[in-house]
Parts: C-alpha cells; structure tokens; sequence
C-alpha cells in the first residue's frame, strides 16, 4: 500500500476526483438538457424561418400586383384603345399594346408571361414573354385552349379587385382595366414564376416541399408534400406545426388586400433527430476522448515530474549512504523548474563532493606534517635560539656580514615556525621572507646573481598563505642558468583586488628551460594526486608542490602554481590567487 501514497497515485487521485469525475457529469448533465431543448430550438428555427419565407412571398406578391397596377394608371393602353376605337386600326392597337407590355413586364423575373384581353374582342390576345425563355409558345397556347375562358368568367365579378387561380400548375394573376364610369373595358392577366414569387419559402429549415393557398384553394405545389387541403390551425398562432397525411408540415397565413396566402411547408423530421443523434454522439465522443487525454496527462506527469524526481530520491539516497558527488540525469527538454532544480541538485552534490575532498585532503596534508615533525627529531625553537647565540658572538667579533646572513636565517626560520599561528599574512610581510632569501643567495653566488622585481604596491595589503613566493623564488635560482653562470631572477606582482574579491598574479622568471625529464616531474609534482611521496624528491620541488597544493585547498581549482616555458629559452613560474 505504500505505492499508493506516491505522488504518481496521488495525481491520478485528483485527476479522477477532481476533474474526470465533475467534467463527466457535467456534460451528462448539459446533455440531458440539451436533448430537453433541442426539439424545442429546432422548431423555433423551423416556425421562426417559415415566418420570415412567408413575408418575403407576401412582398414579392404585393410587388406584382404593384405592377400590374401600371397598366390602369399609366394612359398607354386606355389611349391606344380610344384612338383605336376612333381609326379602327386594329395593327396599331396591337403594336402600341404588346410594346407598352414589353416595356412594363418582359424584364420582370417574376412574370413568365402577360396577356390583355379587351372585353368587346376576347379572341384577339397581346402578350409578351420572359426574356428567361419561360414565356414560350406553349404557354400561349395552353391559355388560349384552357385558361382563356376561365379568365373571361372570373372578369365578370372581379371589379377592381386582384385575383389568383391555377390551372394545371399554372398561376395567373388578373385584374380588369377600368373605364371612368367604373365599367371593365379590358382584363390584364399575368402567369406568375413560382419560383421566383415563391423561393423564399425553399428556405425554410429541412424543407421537403411547399403547397401555397389562395382563400381555400390549392394554388401552387412543389415537391413531396402531398397535401390537398390547407390545414386548420388552433386560431392562437399564424405560423403552427402539424402532422397532415403521414406528412409533417409547417403553416402560415399571411393576410394581405387582395386575399389570404395559406402557406404549407414539409419538413424533413428526420433531420431534427440527425441534429438531436449529432449532438448526443458528439458529446459521448468528447467523453471517450477524455480517456486518452488523462493517459497523455499522466504520461506527462510520469515523464516529466515522476521519472526527474525519482532520479533525485534515488541520488540524494546515494549521498546519505556516503557516495558523494553522485549526479541525477537532466531532463531532455533541459529547461523550466524540474531541469532547474536538478541542475541545482547536481552542483550542490559537486560541491559537497569538492568540500569532502577539501577535508580529506587538508587531515591528508595534516598528517604528513606532523609525521615531517616527528621525523625531524629537532626542535625549531631550539636552532633559532641557537642562531640567535652565534648571531651575537658574530657581532661581538665584528663579523657583521656573517651577522647579517644569520638574521636572514633567523627570519626564514621564524616563518618555517610560524609562532603566531597565522595561516594568512600580508604580501608585505611575505616579501620579508623573500628578501632574507635573497640576501643568503646575493652572499653565496656574489656577483653572479642579479634580481629585479615590479610589484604593485596596492597589493601589498593583500592576505596570502604564508610562504607561497619564496618556495618558488628558491626554484627559480636553483634552476636559473645564464651562458657566463651567472643567474638572474625577476619577479613581477599584479592584479585587482577589493574588499571581498582578489585576483593576483605573481610571476618568477628566470633564464634557462628545464629538461623534458625535469618538466615531466615537476608536471606530476602540480597535480592532485596524493600518491605521490614527497620525501623521494628534493627539497625544492617538495616546495613547489606544498605552495600548489596549499594554494588550491584554500582557494579552489582556479587558484595554483604553473610552470612553463615562455619559447625564448625563459621559464615563467606563475602563482594564481583567486577568491
């Protein structure tokens, strides 16, 4: 059970409870709703468009009636017919009438054809076509043969009035033309374009097919409607939905001057079940969708938050059981808080691993010092007492020279001794002891040693471990050769340095370049290996190895002594200290 308390399961936890679980419900809820409403919506589009199909009839209607209208109020027909009536010139009568209907309805989509008729010669017919084509010949004829008489009879009680009818899938639109005494002189009648006057209504919602009304009469139908007679309403509502003849329809009326429009429209009911099934399946998808979501979640958790941080539990447990400086892997994608912490995490283990070997390496560097101690079987208080004596009688025997060279001694001895327990100590007062060096040196080799030395006097404040220069200085000489024998050593201090920062650089030059041997030991001698014995090399180079190591342990990897060639035959030993 103690898996379950990881933080992989805990995720998982609060994933399912948290976020599966409520977003679940949630859509089983707002899909219960939206199968509530949907019925509900569709047929408010359904009734909502049919509405507004059946207005725009009404317009287009009431447009033509407007402009059958322009036949009684412009004078064209009414002159043509009086002055006809005065010259009985039947061809012109015929020519101004059939150009004035050119004129007025050839160029109007909603008319497929127009025919006048004068009441006192009904054989004789002006009309005019569509310039779509629809106005053909066949529908002259047809008039001629089926529609004529029922016009002609209409006319009768018409009046001033418009009226619609059908004959055989034909809708004609007639009105009379008047004479002033009110008395019908003409009857102007125009085949309506059901599917100009009427397109509106195709876009009703899952249309099927139309049938439109005149009063009770069937005036036009398209499509699969299969409806004869218009359907009753409850008198509530001008647009309603029913079921007539196995077909469901949808119906308005619409009142207008000349009469009332009965609109019936078909829907395709399926359609609504398809919107109804489209949605409940869209939803049940989203649902099974979740389900790889939360794998890629968890993938993702596992892959970027489980894997990086059991690599650090595994790591930190490798440190606690004494196996510093153990890494964890960076992340692939080596940026953002988890790549952060175990870059952080990797140096930490670095640097405790560096610290560990810091203090290994100083109780290492303890040791041997105080094995050194036991070995040497000498007291140092007891030799600088005792030069202390001979520096006297040397004085008192006017053997100043040899009084001086003694009091170098004395100083060198003193810092060998360090009686103040002082690990770091001015430059200045390191520069004594280089000094002391130098004078027992200038005594043995005379003129034969010459050195030069450029210091930065803002350095000399500057703490350094004790007896770094000199052990180099001493080096310097003893491998200095020039062509006459003689030798000759220089020594340059610069650098920066700053209340909490120091970068120094000390160089000892001197003529001559050790041989491939030589710079071989003294490249194993500078380096951090603590198998090397010391007391199997001479003195000096014991030195040079003491101020490297020291310098190292107190300052770290960027602090050190180098040696090397400068390619002029020179060598340039170089003391870094950094902190």
């Amino acid at each position: 059970m103690k898996h379950m308390h990881t933080l992989k399961w805990q995720i998982l936890r609060l994933m399912v409870l948290g976020w599966f679980l409520p977003l679940t419900a949630a859509i089983l809820l707002f899909l219960l709703v939206v199968a509530g409403r949907i019925d509900t919506q569709s047929m408010r589009i359904i009734t909502t468009s049919m509405e507004n199909a059946a207005k725009i009839s009404v317009l287009r209607i009431s447009d033509c009636v407007d402009a059958s209208k322009d036949a009684s109020y412009l004078p064209n027909i009414k002159d043509s017919y009086n002055e006809y009536n005065k010259s009985g010139d039947r061809g012109k009568l015929y020519n101004n009438v059939t150009v004035f209907l050119a004129e007025q309805y050839k160029y109007n989509p909603c008319f497929d054809m127009t025919v006048l008729i004068f009441t006192d010669d009904p054989e004789n017919l002006y009309y005019t076509g569509n310039t779509t084509g629809r106005g053909s010949v066949s529908r002259i004829r047809y008039f001629k043969d089926s529609a004529r008489s029922i016009v002609l009879e209409k006319s009768k009680d018409l009046d001033t009035r418009t009226e619609f009818f059908s004959s055989d899938g034909h809708v004609y639109m007639i009105r009379n033309l008047m004479k002033r005494n009110f008395e019908p002189y003409a009857v102007l009648v125009m085949e309506l374009n059901p599917e100009k006057v009427f397109e509106s209504l195709k876009s009703v919602w899952a249309y099927k097919g139309m049938s439109i009304f005149y009063g009770d009469e069937l005036l036009y139908s398209e499509g699969d409607t299969g409806i004869s007679t218009l359907p009753v309403g409850d008198g509530k509502n001008d647009v309603f939905m029913t079921v007539s003849d196995t077909e469901d329809v949808v119906c308005c009326s619409q009142k207008t001057d000349n009469g009332v429009f009965g609109y019936v429209i078909s829907y395709d009911a399926s359609l609504v079940n398809i919107e109804r099934r489209s949605v409940s399946i869209t939803f049940w998808v989203l649902i099974v969708f979740l389900i790889p979501l939360i794998i890629l979640v968890l993938y993702f958790f596992h892959k970027k938050i489980n894997i990086p941080i059991k690599s650090l539990t595994d790591a930190s447990k490798q440190i606690a059981s004494g196996k510093y400086g153990v890494t964890a892997p960076l992340p692939k994608a080596d940026s953002g808080e988890i790549a952060d912490l175990t870059r952080n995490f990797n140096h930490m283990s670095v640097k405790l691993s560096e610290q560990f070997n810091k203090i290994f390496t100083e109780e290492i560097a303890l040791r041997d010092a105080n094995i050194h101690a036991l070995q040497s079987q000498i007291n140092p208080h007891f030799l600088n007492n005792t030069l202390e004596i001979i520096n006297w009688e040397a004085r008192i025997n006017g053997q100043e020279k040899v009084s001086s060279m003694i009091e170098a001694l004395s100083t060198m001895m003193s810092a060998t001794m360090d009686r103040n327990r002082q690990s770091l100590i001015s430059l200045e007062e390191e520069m004594e002891y280089v000094q002391a060096y130098l004078y027992i040196i200038k005594c043995r080799y005379q003129d034969k040693f010459t050195y030069t030395e450029d210091i930065d006097p803002s350095l000399m404040y500057v703490k350094v471990p004790r007896l770094i220069i000199q052990p180099v200085v001493e080096n310097a000489v003893e491998y200095s050769s020039c062509e006459d024998g003689s030798r000759h050593v220089t020594l340059k201090i610069e650098g920066s340095c700053d209340q909490d920062h120091v970068d120094m650089k000390i160089s000892i030059i001197n003529p001559g370049v050790p041989s491939k041997e030589d710079m071989d030991k003294i490249t194993g001698l500078l380096t951090d290996d603590m198998d090397i014995k010391p007391l199997e090399e001479r003195s000096t180079r014991i030195g040079i190895r003491n101020v490297h190591r020291r310098l190292r342990i107190i300052y770290g990897s960027e602090s050190g002594l180098s040696i090397r060639s400068d390619g002029n035959g020179n060598t340039i030993s170089t003391i870094f200290v950094k902190k």
